[in-house]
């Protein structure tokens, strides 16, 4: 054999070794797929059910559910020249199935109970005794039953979207990063929120089309390698000093010797421009006085801004924030009536007001002026008819000063007359249910009850009407019961009879005296009916009687 003819086939096994490596690192490199409105990612992560679950979760998908061909067609391709057992999104119920069920008992992660599809190792039912779950063998794709304990070789994550977009028509695609955490140059599909890169560092974004760098700032910092900035209502990519964007992709920051941008003291941005340079802020800031400060611009002075009747703007640094204001909450961007009521925050009855509520109460009652939430008796007259218990008579309440009156007719609550109790210092006004006082020229109320002289005034207080003995206060005094009220009336009565019999008493001695040795007449006058009115004994002439 000749030399030629020994590099020709030397040549010739070199090149096949080459194709080889490079087609398995190429299928090596598919560690996920696209199709249709779905995504599917393997891991060859050694881990248990519920760690490989979290993972997927994590990622903003769930482990595979396989019920469908189409389903098991991806599992084929990404497990290719894979070895080992991987978990698949199948969990046992907890619950025996009655009769013959494709699925065993068992139930996808995403809580469906039923598939078109199945394959299991075995088709015999046998209702596990412990937690079991469902990994797929990259041998025959077969499923088997195992603890969910277990540590397998891997799992594989499935992630379903709604838009998408269809691969770039560019040749120098390097690669595709998606929204889940995996990314790679031949995906079929992407979901909205990929990027795309290019061999020479242009990048697209995926929304409702392909929109090249920089694109918006607020989303990934508009693709830029640094800092994203807003010129002339445009984005712009920039870089720190000593960098400057590349001209081949707009987005990427290379070196440069001698940039002027070194020493500007731009707060914020620095561009530079035909050997000078230009400072620049970030959206929400505006250049100062000085050309190269960034003060915080208050986005709140545009009306526009948060627009909304029940909604209000709070600027932040750089910023703003649209808040609801106070009895309005946010759904789905938009400020609604938050229903107070349906907390029962009134003792009685709630009337739900935009942004706020207010609280009522039941027939003879007011809300209360210390707790808008609470509910008193009320009565706005002289009486009114006590409020007693239905299964109890004698169990009645009457409102903040009033008193019981027990009648034939019924029970009433009867206002209290706290003037009469001299309750004030000097004078007082009596209302349903209340009192209030008040003070004469030359004094001030102190204590809602008491009078004192203004500071020089040169008046001293006066006592000679009223000499109150005991502590005054201006809450209303509580309802006297029937019983205490009772009570009272016996005592003024025995009293007022005691004094009766003892003038009765004086009286007849007198007469007998006058009439000793007279005719008996018959026209005698009656003694006059006494009342506290018009009785008012003279006990100096009473004793002087008494002691003859």
């Amino acid at each position: 054999m000749s030399k030629r003819s020994l590099s020709s086939s030397t040549m010739a096994a070199f090149m096949q070794v080459i194709l080889t490596l490079t087609f398995l690192l190429d299928v090596e490199s598919l560690n996920a797929i696209c199709e249709g409105n779905q995504c599917y990612h393997v891991h060859e992560d050694i881990a248990d059910f519920t760690a490989a679950k979290k993972v997927c979760q994590d990622s903003k998908g769930h482990l595979l559910t396989v019920r469908s061909n189409a389903s098991n067609n991806a599992i084929s391709t990404l497990l290719t020249d894979l070895k080992g057992d991987f978990w698949i999104g199948l969990q046992f119920n907890g619950n025996c199935p009655q009769s013959p069920s494709d699925l065993k008992g068992y139930k996808w992660i995403t809580g469906q109970e039923e598939a078109d599809f199945h394959n299991w190792d075995r088709d015999d039912a046998v209702c596990p005794t412990s937690e079991q779950c469902v990994t797929v063998s990259t041998d025959d794709l077969k499923w088997r039953e195992r603890s969910c304990a277990d540590k397998v070789d891997g799992f594989i994550c499935e992630f379903v979207f709604d838009l998408s977009c269809q691969p770039l028509p560019h040749s120098q695609i390097k690669t595709y990063r998606t929204p889940y955490d995996f990314e790679g140059p031949d995906l079929k599909v992407l979901p909205m929120g990929s990027v795309a890169e290019l061999d020479d560092g242009t990048q697209y974004i995926c929304t409702d089309n392909w929109q090249k760098s920089p694109w918006t700032c607020e989303i990934f910092e508009g693709g830029c390698e640094q800092k994203c900035a807003v010129v002339d209502s445009k984005p712009v990519c920039t870089c720190s000093p000593g960098y400057l964007v590349d001209d081949r992709n707009g987005r990427s920051c290379r070196s440069v010797a001698n940039d002027p941008c070194k020493g500007s003291g731009c707060e914020q941005t620095c561009i530079p421009h035909n050997g000078s340079f230009t400072c620049l802020c970030d959206q929400g800031f505006s250049l100062d006085a000085d050309g190269k400060s960034c003060k915080d611009i208050d986005d709140c002075a545009d009306e526009r801004i948060c627009a909304g009747s029940h909604t209000m703007c709070v600027n932040t640094v750089g910023g703003f924030e649209c808040k609801c204001k106070k009895g309005f909450e946010m759904q789905k961007g938009i400020c609604v009536d938050i229903d107070e009521c349906a907390k029962w925050p009134c003792e009685h009855e709630c009337i739900n007001t935009p942004g706020s509520y207010n609280c009522s109460c039941y027939e003879r009652h007011r809300v209360s002026d210390e707790d808008r939430h609470k509910c008193i008796l009320d009565c706005p007259h002289q009486e009114c008819p006590a409020v007693c218990d239905p299964n109890e008579i004698f169990q009645c309440e009457c409102p903040d000063g009033f008193v019981l009156d027990v009648r034939a007719n019924g029970r009433f609550c009867v206002d209290f007359n706290e003037c009469d109790m001299y309750y004030c210092d000097q004078h007082c006004d009596n209302s349903f249910g209340g009192y209030t006082c008040s003070c004469g020229e030359g004094y001030e109320l102190v204590d809602g009850y008491k009078c004192i002289p203004y500071e020089g005034s040169g008046t001293t207080p006066s006592y000679s009407d009223v000499i109150p003995t005991t502590k005054y206060t201006t809450e209303s005094p509580s309802a006297v019961t029937a019983g205490s009220l009772l009570g009272i009336i016996v005592c003024v009565v025995c009293a007022l009879l005691a004094l009766v019999l003892l003038a009765h008493h004086c009286l007849k001695r007198r007469s007998e005296h006058s009439l000793i040795g007279a005719p008996k007449s018959t026209d005698l006058h009656d003694l006059e009916h006494i009342t506290t009115e018009n009785f008012k004994p003279n006990f100096s002439e009473i004793q002087m009687k008494g002691d003859r």
